[in-house]
């Protein structure tokens, strides 16, 4: 097993149990369809001349199979705030229930606009929730004061956020060749173009993101409709979102369509002057779904999906070799049997959407 590649990165070693038995991994879709993701996750707004020019095919060929995958489920692209918006708090929310009411917690807490994903997982806690909140104040008292007073819930345990080194928007499906994905890269924004990442959102902006995260390929003339300003100042409240980092758009696929049908969470101890130079090695695991620094018990939560269940304990033995010099334990790990909600998205029992939940923090 091949260990670190360039100094300070870890390379492809881990093999998947799937890979090395020299099995297939069946997704349910076709190359084409795959190539399409795979486009949009680089671009998520990009113009289907642009993806028909780079994938070979028509347009108009594009644009109908992603309304096919969009239509079912299957696939979206969705808006939210990233986390390079520091004003914005983040949190990793375990949650213990009375077993019975499992599923009747996560569906109510599904429906609230603070919970950006919710999974059931395996061990210690019934449920892990992401929760994002305006400030702390807000967090305590929507944990306090709503999260634990939902009928069967028994207690909870909060990981706030100090930063997120990785997330999903950088995962890639891998179904293009390199010369593909860079021309579907968009172009850097120019050196000192807009306003500074610090000045507050406005609430032109504020109604952009909310309403990219039911459909963040709307068309610009639609969504200046919906927010209810003109085409150019939507444009620019828009540019300035996605130029100054603000707003992250996600093309995702439903998990067990991906060829990675599994989802595990890894509870991570790691020095603290080993933080950084762990999430820049963990960057290039292909695995690797979210890393999250935490202020608690565990410093870093890490969300990984795999081929099959036995990877989970492979891939945790790999990272125990390839990261041992920077003192990482893994104290806890989960294998996630359903997932409820993922970045505003209440999905099915399959991974397909089926609606979007409005994520209005300021309404």
């Amino acid at each position: 097993m091949a260990g670190f590649g360039q100094e300070g990165t870890v390379n492809a070693g881990f093999v998947p149990a799937s890979r090395a038995q020299g099995s297939a991994t069946r997704t349910g879709l076709d190359e084409l369809d795959l190539a399409i993701v795979h486009a949009l996750q680089i671009q998520p707004r990009a113009p289907w001349t642009l993806v028909g020019e780079v994938l070979e095919i028509d347009p108009v060929t594009a644009a109908r199979r992603w309304g096919r995958l969009r239509d079912s489920g299957a696939a979206w692209v969705d808006g939210y705030l990233s986390p390079a918006h520091d004003t914005l708090v983040r949190a990793q929310l375990e949650v213990t229930t009375d077993g019975s009411r499992i599923a009747d917690v996560a569906t109510t807490l599904s429906n609230d606009p603070p919970v950006l994903s919710l999974k059931q997982t395996s061990g210690t806690r019934d449920l892990l929730v992401i929760v994002w909140a305006p400030d702390l104040d807000w967090l305590a008292e929507y944990v306090t004061e709503r999260v634990s007073r939902v009928p069967g819930v028994r207690t909870t345990r909060l990981h706030v956020i100090t930063a997120a080194p990785f997330e999903g928007s950088q995962w890639r499906l891998r179904a293009l060749s390199s010369a593909q994905a860079e021309r579907l890269r968009p172009a850097e924004p120019r050196a000192g173009a807009g306003s500074s990442p610090d000045e507050p959102l406005r609430p032109l902006e504020r109604r952009i993101a909310v309403t990219l995260g039911s459909d963040g390929r709307m068309p610009l003339a639609e969504l200046a409709r919906v927010v209810g300003s003109s085409v150019a100042t939507t444009r620019r409240g828009l540019g300035r979102l996605l130029r100054d980092g603000l707003l992250s758009l996600r093309c995702n696929l439903a998990r067990p369509l991906t060829g990675w049908p599994v989802s595990a969470v890894y509870f991570a101890s790691v020095p603290a002057q080993h933080l950084d130079a762990t999430a820049a090695a963990l960057r290039t695991l292909p695995e690797l779904r979210l890393c999250t620094m935490t202020a608690g018990p565990q410093n870093m939560i890490l969300d990984v999906w795999l081929r099959t269940l036995h990877d989970v304990h492979g891939l945790e033995a790999h990272l125990a070799r390839e990261l041992g010099h920077l003192r990482v334990r893994i104290t806890d790990r989960a294998v996630v049997l359903r997932t409820y909600k993922h970045v505003g998205r209440v999905l099915d029992r399959h991974g397909h959407s089926v609606r979007a939940v409005p994520t209005d923090l300021w309404d």
